[in-house]
């Protein structure tokens, strides 16, 4: 018989997946119920559309603890597992979707935001340190990001013609 025991790191690195997927399993729970109460999602329809997303963000959870080089955070692994799931070229591009069909993206970041705001609830002192400059910094940042948007948003509508 082959030896199957597993070494501290692989316990580590098993242990740090399954409690990350406790934790988005709690998360896709809140997610779900405020689809039911805020837009009356049917139970059935969510479904389809939880399992689609769990399954890609237990990939993406996989992927950041096996993966050390380089060491992106989870959310940018996320964005890479989704990105390349629903590329054109995927077979199962079209499957996810239709099957995302029924969650409202804005809904979904709910919950997320809030455990954001709980984690850095934690980090005041911080926030202390780096003083009014981080105040001028964000909205620099916000600013930008919603004027490169529509920059890049009238370039590609002009392009197409429509306006």
């Amino acid at each position: 018989m082959e030896n199957t025991k597993q070494t501290p790191q692989e316990k580590s690195t098993l242990s740090n997946i399954l409690e990350q997927i406790k934790i988005v399993l709690m998360i896709y729970g809140i997610v779900i119920i405020i689809h039911m109460v805020s837009i009356g999602s049917k139970l059935p329809d969510l479904a389809k559309s939880t399992v689609v997303s769990f399954v890609m963000v237990v990939i993406a959870i996989t992927l950041k603890n096996v993966v050390k080089k380089p060491n992106l955070p989870g959310f940018a692994w996320a964005t890479l597992v989704s990105f390349v799931l629903t590329l054109p070229i995927s077979p199962i591009s079209d499957f996810i979707v239709n099957a995302m069909s029924a969650y409202s993206f804005g809904l979904v970041g709910l919950p997320l935001l809030a455990f954001a705001g709980i984690a850095v609830g934690d980090q005041l002192e911080v926030f202390k340190k780096l003083s009014w400059k981080i105040v001028i910094v964000s909205f620099v940042v916000m600013a930008s990001t919603y004027f490169g948007s529509a920059a890049i948003s009238n370039i590609i509508l002009s392009l197409k013609g429509m306006i």
